[in-house]
């Protein structure tokens, strides 16, 4: 995979790893995180030498539903000298229900023109639907066992706490029509003991649940998913650490700052 057809908006799956649950038996900490981001590895198709970046994700509360924005800068180096930047500002908000989701898109880059562009969807049944600025005449439909980012890590942490370990669904985030619909097969470990991140808060737990959740574009007949996710997730939701596998080339992103954001007073 060549960095053309890598799409910024692969960072937006940052929401469906640190989106908080509306459910009251998880007890999630809305919170801004700031990640360094890196090379772990690439082969030589993907060509690249370094990766240099930050990614600063925050979440909050609000009366109605929840809130979430992340704004990343990344330099992509690669072997023979060349180099790109990508830069990105994702919003989005989902409802205490999670029927209702929206998002806007503002992403640049140093090899093509800039693209910005919002939407919504609902899920509702039969009428669970997409729709985006930039295609405005056509919908996207969903299907039935489609979750929204929040709905999707409640499903997680649900799952983690009663010590189960796999499930499959589709997952909607704001992206262009063609990649905001993805299958996703999650599997989650055990609780681990946390690897002494250098980061001091009272927001940082001493141990986490191993999780990957595995992207599948869902007209493809290959078998192989698009994209991997490999995270920490705390039992408050902070996601101290990740990793995404391209299959060509592998990111990292460590933590490297976190705050407390107030609850609203609804």
């Amino acid at each position: 995979m060549t960095y053309q057809k890598w799409h910024l908006a692969a960072f937006s799956y940052l929401a469906v790893l640190t989106a908080p649950s509306y459910a009251n038996a998880i007890d999630i900490a809305p919170h801004a995180v700031t990640y360094q981001l890196g090379l772990l590895e690439s082969d030589k198709e993907a060509g690249i030498e370094a990766i240099d970046g930050k990614t600063i994700f925050q979440i909050v509360r609000e009366c109605e539903g929840w809130k979430s924005d992340e704004d990343y800068i990344m330099q992509m180096r690669f072997d023979g000298g060349g180099e790109i930047y990508m830069a990105s500002l994702f919003e989005s908000f989902e409802d205490e229900a999670g029927q209702l989701f929206s998002f806007s898109i503002d992403e640049r880059t140093s090899y093509d023109d800039p693209l910005t562009f919002d939407g919504f969807a609902t899920a509702s049944g039969a009428g669970a639907e997409a729709y985006f600025s930039i295609e405005p005449d056509n919908a996207l439909n969903l299907p039935d066992d489609t979750y929204f980012p929040i709905q999707h890590t409640f499903k997680i942490l649900e799952m983690a706490n009663a010590g189960e370990t796999f499930f499959n669904g589709h997952i909607f985030f704001g992206a262009k029509p063609d990649e905001a619909l993805k299958k996703t097969s999650v599997i989650i470990g055990n609780l681990q003991q946390a690897e002494g991140y250098d980061v001091s808060s009272d927001l940082m737990m001493t141990d986490y649940y191993p999780v990957q959740v595995a992207y599948f574009d869902p007209a493809s007949q290959a078998g192989l998913p698009a994209y991997e996710i490999f995270f920490h997730m705390q039992k408050n939701g902070v996601v101290p650490y990740y990793q995404i596998d391209y299959g060509d080339f592998k990111l990292s992103a460590t933590i490297s700052d976190i705050s407390a954001q107030d609850q609203p007073d609804c």
